[in-house]
């Protein structure tokens, strides 16, 4: 799928849910802290969301970035199923076992951006859980 293709799917997905949720233009883009001119980029698929707008949607209004960016799984978190808790184990792993795994998660990143969105929209919200 090209960029344009991509861009255009994220906005109608935008449109659709300010649309469910009953709200103004101007109104979703202070929900989720994004600028009105640029919430409008966004519907209209000029431009991708910013990673901040993406956070307040997914714990604002509980939307699966699965979803809203691949078009994978349900619309909402809630509808999702259960992940299980990593077990303990993994805490004993020799320290060099995690510096490849750190080294393997890290080239990823770099090459699948959105790999890369998701890993940091489940870090902020392990910080939140941990400042709670």
């Amino acid at each position: 799928m090209d960029r344009k293709t991509l861009l255009r799917n994220i906005g109608q997905k935008l449109k659709d849910i300010r649309n469910s949720l009953k709200l103004e233009g101007f109104t979703m883009a202070d929900r989720i802290g994004a600028y009105r001119t640029s919430y409008r980029h966004y519907e209209m698929g000029d431009t991708a969301p910013q990673l901040t707008c993406l956070y307040h949607l997914a714990h604002t209004d509980n939307i699966s970035l699965d979803w809203l960016i691949v078009d994978r799984g349900p619309k909402f978190y809630k509808d999702k199923e259960t992940i299980p808790e990593p077990p303990k184990e993994t805490e004993t792993l020799p320290a060099i076992a995690h510096e490849k795994d750190v080294k393997e998660l890290l080239e990823h990143m770099d090459q699948d951006s959105l790999l890369r969105h998701e890993i940091l929209l489940m870090f902020y919200k392990y910080k939140k859980d941990q400042e709670a």
